[in-house]
């Protein structure tokens, strides 16, 4: 029955890609305004996340979107993932910028690691870097062995590799940048207890990871901020070199500071494009 239920959901997945994109993404709106409705716990989230952010904001940037057109564009990039993870050109729908800039700074030799929050598609952001360079990219897998066997069936990607969050993993992790190689991390997702520290987040304490920092410390690698926000052609993916420099004796305290800062400062560029249903500021595990 397993097997079954895997298979029917890849051939669904399948046809549902194939979709236009401007209709499945009026689905994915219309299916957002639902869940909005109907659950609770979920609008409670996104009210309080957008809320704190409003009341942070001292120069209005979050004036200029709307809280529903925030809810809709969540339901978007829900529906989105299917043909981001189905269609092998999915690329061709992507404008880049900052490229050019990536591979200058590979070649130092030092790697790279690429940092995209929740924020727009972060699940297209890996496959515009695997175009050009082989990427591995660390995730927490599902407790369900059948959904973290979807998740892998359908993240896998010409030059992407996928590390679980957990020692393995962290090793790989640092192996692969003292090679001169390129990962990626969600920045802004909650580790588990004992692996992060509170640090303000909108001005609010969020449980913060630090294996960013200490992997930046650890390698002198430098830090690249990716993301993929929504266009009238599919999405447009922008890349920038983080000007802080990382050795031993970089504080960590101050860099992570500055790290939610940085996802502070994407998030109100574009604000109907960040997970406000993301519970950022719950106790960790």
């Amino acid at each position: 029955m397993k097997n079954i239920t895997i298979a029917f959901i890849k051939i669904s997945f399948k046809l549902f890609g194939v979709l236009p994109l401007p209709f499945i993404r009026w689905l994915g709106k219309s299916f957002g305004l639902l869940v909005w409705v109907f659950s609770r716990g979920y609008r409670k989230h996104f009210e309080d996340n957008w809320l704190q952010a409003k009341k942070a904001d001292k120069k209005g940037r979050m004036e200029k979107c709307s809280i529903l057109k925030a809810v809709g564009n969540s339901g978007e990039i829900f529906f989105e993932t299917t043909k981001i993870w189905t269609q092998s050109d999915i690329t061709s729908l992507v404008e880049t910028k900052g490229v050019d800039l990536i591979r200058e700074t590979i070649k130092l030799g030092k790697g790279l690691i690429f940092l995209t929050p929740h924020l727009g598609s972060f699940e297209l952001a890996p496959r515009v870097v695997g175009e050009f360079i082989p990427l591995t990219v660390m995730y927490r897998p599902p407790k369900r062995d059948d959904l973290n066997e979807l998740l892998v069936y359908f993240r896998d990607f010409q030059n992407v590799t996928m590390v679980k969050t957990n020692y393995s993993g962290v090793k790989s992790l640092i192996k692969f940048l003292k090679s001169g190689n390129c990962i990626g991390i969600l920045p802004d997702q909650v580790p588990d207890r004992g692996a992060g520290k509170w640090t303000p987040f909108f001005a609010k304490l969020a449980y913060t990871n630090t294996l960013v920092i200490r992997l930046a410390k650890l390698s002198s690698a430098p830090i690249a901020w990716v993301s993929c926000v929504k266009s009238s052609k599919g999405w447009k993916f922008s890349a920038e070199i983080w000007n802080q420099k990382f050795d031993k004796s970089t504080d960590e305290n101050e860099s992570l500071i500055e790290l939610n800062r940085k996802i502070e400062q994407l998030i109100y560029e574009h604000p109907e494009e960040y997970l406000w249903g993301y519970d950022r500021f719950k106790m960790p595990k």
